[in-house]
């Protein structure tokens, strides 16, 4: 169900355990896109620019909020990740830490129902 609802190409198997999280959220699709807005602000909207700072946020927290580990994983320089950090934190207006478990919730939902969640560009 939740491979299908992400509208990204199907792979042929996947773990629950990856996708669980977003499972338990997708119930109310309009109720978690609403929550992800207020969650992430502008960083909800659906285009190139604000994925590649999601992508960088999510990581960047896996990480124990590790800049040169995030680099690393991202395959980008430190000063990267520092620069995209800070882009995001000003565009949600607030910072990451701030509400940190709710802004990791909201990036995994971005990342595994993709467009079903985020906002207009």
């Amino acid at each position: 169900m939740v491979a299908e609802t992400s509208g990204e190409p199907l792979v042929p198997v996947i773990s629950f355990s990856r996708v669980s999280m977003a499972a338990m959220l997708s119930e109310d699709l309009d109720a978690l896109r609403a929550w992800v807005a207020r969650t992430l602000g502008e960083l909800a909207r659906d285009d190139e620019g604000m994925a590649r700072l999601r992508e960088t946020v999510r990581v960047f927290l896996e990480t124990g909020g590790s800049f040169t580990d995030a680099a690393a994983r991202l395959h980008l320089h430190k000063n990267t990740v520092h620069y995209r950090v800070r882009k995001a934190e000003e565009i949600r207006g607030r910072p990451l830490g701030e509400g940190r478990l709710e802004v990791e919730v909201a990036l995994v939902a971005c990342q595994q129902l993709g467009r079903r969640v985020l906002g207009p560009p």
